[in-house]
C-alpha cells in the first residue's frame, strides 16, 4: 500500500471508529451537549460556504474549523471576526498565526461571547409566582493555542488546545431549593478542550480530503448533571473546477461538500460554492441539510495583495426559518 492510500485509509478509519459508538445506542442525541456556544460558526468565508469548509480552510480562520488548515498559509496572519448571531448574541474571534518553515505554524485564538443583559427571575410564595433577582450577562470566552505542520507537501496535520471559561449567571443573585432555606448557587465552569484535523491533498488536479475532531474533553459539571461539549467530527472534500478547461483562467469556481456527525443532533451534510476572479472578488453560496432554522447560505469577499502584505474583507449572511438574518463580518491581515 503505497503513501497515498496510506493517508485515504487512515482518514476513512479514523471516520468509522469514532462514529460507530454513538450509532450504536439508537438513542435520541437531541440536547445532549453544554457550552453549545462552540457551534457558532466563526469566519465570514466559512459561514457563507454552506459551512462546508473543512477542506477549503487555509487561512487564520482555519483554526475554527480544522486546524491543519493554517499549515498552508505563509507568513503571519492577523484574523478579526465578528458575527451577529440570532436573539441579539454577539460573537467576536481573533486569531494570529505565524509560520516557522521547518518548525511548522503556531499561533493563538480567542473567542467570547456576548449574551446581552437578561432579566433574573426566581419562583416565590407570592401573588405573581416569582420575584425579580435583578439583571445579568452571562460570560463565556475561550483561549487557545494551536500548532500545525505539513508533513509532506500534500498531507498536513495540526491542533489546538484551549482553555473554556463559562458564568452562566454572571453577577446575579441566584438561589434554589426550599423557600425557606434557599442555598445559593454558582455555575463557573473552567476546563481544556481540544481540536484535532488533518489536509491531503491527492494529487489529482486539487481536489483534497479533509477531516476535524472538535470539543473533545472531559464532562462539563452543573451542580449536578453532567454534560459533553457539542463534540463534532467533520470529513470534507473540494476541489476546483475551471482547471479542467484551463489552467490560466482568471475566474476560478470550488466546490466543497461537508459530512457533519455532531454529538448532539443527527447526521448533517454542508454545501458550498466559491467563485473568484484573479483571486481579487469572491462570491459565495451554500446549503445546508437537516437543520430545524439554517438553510442556504451567501456572502463574498474582497482581497488585495501587495507583495508580502495582503487584506481581505469578507461578508457572509446566514437565513434563519423563524428568526432575522445573521452577518458576519471577518478581516485576515498577511504580514
Amino acid at each position: 500500500m503505497n503513501r497515498k492510500w496510506k493517508y485515504i485509509f487512515s482518514i476513512a478509519l479514523a471516520a468509522l471508529l469514532l462514529q460507530t459508538p454513538l450509532w450504536a445506542d439508537g438513542v435520541s442525541k437531541i440536547a445532549q451537549s453544554g457550552m453549545k456556544w462552540l457551534s457558532i460558526p466563526v469566519g465570514a468565508r466559512g459561514a457563507a460556504l454552506g459551512s462546508a469548509y473543512t477542506a477549503i480552510a487555509n487561512d487564520a480562520s482555519a483554526v475554527f474549523w480544522n486546524p491543519a488548515g493554517v499549515a498552508f498559509t505563509e507568513g503571519g496572519h492577523l484574523f478579526l471576526n465578528q458575527n451577529q448571531w440570532i436573539a441579539d448574541i454577539t460573537v467576536n474571534a481573533g486569531a494570529v498565526t505565524w509560520n516557522s518553515g521547518n518548525w511548522g505554524v503556531i499561533g493563538l485564538n480567542f473567542a467570547t461571547v456576548d449574551w446581552g443583559v437578561i432579566h433574573g427571575t426566581q419562583r416565590a410564595e407570592n401573588e405573581a409566582g416569582f420575584v425579580e433577582t435583578g439583571e445579568f450577562s452571562p460570560s463565556h470566552f475561550a483561549i487557545g493555542v494551536n500548532y500545525a505542520r505539513k508533513v509532506s507537501d500534500k498531507f498536513a496535520i495540526g491542533g489546538n488546545v484551549k482553555f473554556l471559561h463559562e458564568d452562566l449567571f454572571g453577577e446575579a443573585n441566584v438561589s434554589e431549593g426550599s423557600f425557606a432555606a434557599p442555598t445559593d448557587v454558582t455555575a463557573n465552569t473552567n476546563l481544556l478542550a481540544f481540536d484535532f484535523g488533518t489536509v491531503y491533498y491527492t494529487g489529482y488536479r486539487d481536489l483534497r480530503i479533509a477531516m476535524s475532531f472538535q470539543n473533545f474533553s472531559k464532562e462539563v459539571v452543573y451542580r449536578e448533571e453532567y454534560f459533553s461539549l457539542p463534540l463534532t467530527f467533520r470529513v470534507g472534500m473540494a476541489m476546483g473546477l475551471t482547471n479542467f478547461f484551463s489552467e490560466n483562467s482568471p475566474h476560478n469556481i470550488t466546490l466543497a461538500v461537508d459530512a457533519m456527525h455532531p454529538r448532539d443532533f443527527s447526521e448533517r451534510m454542508h454545501f458550498g460554492m466559491e467563485y473568484s476572479f484573479h483571486e481579487l472578488v469572491f462570491l459565495r453560496g451554500g446549503y445546508k441539510t437537516n437543520y430545524d432554522q439554517e438553510d442556504f447560505t451567501l456572502g463574498a469577499g474582497l482581497q488585495y495583495d501587495s507583495g508580502n502584505l495582503a487584506l481581505g474583507i469578507d461578508y457572509s449572511y446566514v437565513a434563519f426559518e423563524n428568526f432575522d438574518g445573521v452577518h458576519m463580518f471577518s478581516l485576515d491581515f498577511k504580514f
